[in-house]
């Protein structure tokens, strides 16, 4: 009669209880990684630091410094309109000889008044070499659902900052502070965030913070092919940008997204926004919105009519946003903008002009009203670096939601059905 060893059958027993807990094990770490783990990585982290740089492109501006001085910039100075007169050419001598009377009187053209401001041209430069530049960062309060960006953007003459003059090169600035959803990449409910406006002349900050909706900095993981709420800081209002395409960049798909924006008043925009924030403006505040709105006269804005009507040119701002976004992971890997800002009376007269492209294009070559004309578009090594973090991320995803729980999973079904097998021969 044959027996069997107590400590043999539990050897026996044990053996396909071992398979079948690992098998459960792996498996079930499978499933926590797609839908636990993996959730975690589908948030906007809170160490990122970017720097996005434009490509040097020419841009058509209004240098205040001369404007606020009544001289002509020096590409303007020898222009025959922009010379002022000189005391030859104001009156005559002394020992002048008076002509005699009545002789020449109806060949003397009418002379302007010697206090007649130079036309607005005199000021505005075109073909300006320009470069754009934005730091995006991670700050302070930040935690597992929200986190805070900074941007400091600014426009900078690349004529300048050959020369050395880092001052002088500033055109204009801002520095926006912004609380976001980490999974939803939209700005929390509540005050949630700041924007500081700088130019070359005059600086300034919002006095406290504000709500603001729509994205700016990031889209969420997997971006859908919709229409999203996009907030503009040069003028404190959100628009929509639209879904246009699927696309690649550098190998990488993406959804390409499109804005156009204005012409919006921009001294009606900034001002309300400040008014809404902190009734009664500050000295600084002042000094900003002093630069979107000029008073002088018809003439010198090459204006029709009366040329001696004054006039309150008010600044305005259009943009065509173009931005490709990873369709993994919510990060803009390539971006441009083109931006005009010119002056117009009122709203219909902005509406009115920039309605007529063959005005604006005109208007593009020879600068009579513009403030900031620019197009500036993402350089190759600004694409390369926003790729490449898009891709980390991407890889850190797919190792958690689709490699390892593969895997896991594969050598879980092989231990359960080793566990049936050992079953079945024992049994």
């Amino acid at each position: 009669m044959t027996s069997h060893s107590p400590r043999g059958s539990k050897t026996r027993l044990a053996l396909p209880a071992i398979f079948f807990g690992l098998g459960a094990f792996l498996i079930t770490l499978a499933l926590m990684l797609v839908f636990a783990v993996v959730p975690s990585q589908k948030v906007t982290p809170l160490d990122l630091d970017s720097l996005t740089i434009t490509e040097e492109a020419p841009a058509n501006l209004l240098v205040g410094a001369n404007f606020a001085a009544g001289e002509p910039t020096p590409g303007n100075a020898e222009r025959e309109e922009c010379r002022p007169p000189s005391p030859e050419e104001e009156g005559e001598g002394e020992d002048a000889e008076a002509p005699a009377e009545g002789e020449g009187e109806e060949a003397q053209p009418e002379e302007a008044p010697e206090d007649a401001p130079l036309p607005m041209s005199c000021f505005m430069e075109a073909g300006v070499p320009t470069v754009a530049q934005r730091q995006v960062y991670a700050v302070e309060p930040g935690d597992k659902d929200t986190v805070t960006f900074q941007a400091s953007q600014s426009v900078l003459r690349q004529d300048r900052l050959d020369e050395g003059d880092e001052e002088g090169a500033l055109v204009q600035a801002t520095k926006d502070r912004v609380t976001m959803d980490r999974k939803t990449a939209e700005p929390i409910e509540g005050n949630n965030g700041s924007v500081e406006l700088v130019d070359a002349e005059t600086t300034g900050e919002a006095p406290a913070e504000f709500h603001r909706e729509g994205l700016q900095y990031k889209w969420p993981f997997d971006p859908k092919e919709e229409d999203y709420d996009y907030f503009d800081a040069s003028t404190f209002t959100t628009n929509p940008i639209h879904f246009v395409e699927e696309s690649e960049v550098d190998g990488v798909p993406v959804n390409v997204y499109r804005q156009e924006v204005g012409p919006i008043n921009m001294y009606d925009s900034i001002a309300a926004h400040f008014q809404a924030i902190n009734p009664g403006f500050s000295q600084a505040v002042n000094s900003i919105l002093a630069s979107y709105r000029i008073s002088g006269t018809a003439g010198a804005w090459g204006l029709d009519g009366d040329p001696n009507r004054e006039v309150r040119m008010n600044r305005f701002y259009t943009n065509e946003r173009t931005i490709s976004v990873s369709k993994s992971t919510g990060q803009i890997l390539k971006g441009r903008e083109d931006q005009f800002q010119f002056f117009a009376e009122d709203q219909g007269a902005a509406d009115e002009f920039f309605a007529d492209k063959a005005a604006v294009e005109q208007e593009k070559q020879q600068p009579t009203r513009t403030a900031f004309s620019y197009v500036g578009a993402w350089d190759q090594p600004t694409i390369d670096r926003a790729v490449e973090r898009s891709q980390e991320s991407d890889s850190r995803v797919t190792l958690y939601g689709r490699t390892l729980p593969i895997s896991l999973g594969i050598i879980g079904l092989l231990f359960i059905v080793g566990g049936f097998f050992v079953t079945r021969r024992k049994n």
